[in-house]
């Protein structure tokens, strides 16, 4: 998923700003709580990626 796409569908609140960090420090957050560090990958310049298995 691409950041702007996360960004619009968890803070739907009618925020008008949300800083970019703030998506990267849920996401750290989201990794370590469902231990998915090897799961949730980083796309640079694009977004997220969910991995079933190591690539």
């Amino acid at each position: 998923m691409t950041r702007g796409d996360l960004v619009d569908r968890i803070w739907t609140d009618g925020a008008e700003y949300v800083d970019e960090n703030a998506l990267s420090v849920t996401i750290k957050r989201l990794r370590d709580k469902l231990g998915a560090q090897k799961y949730i990958k980083t796309v640079y310049g694009i977004g997220y990626s969910w991995v079933i298995k190591d690539e």
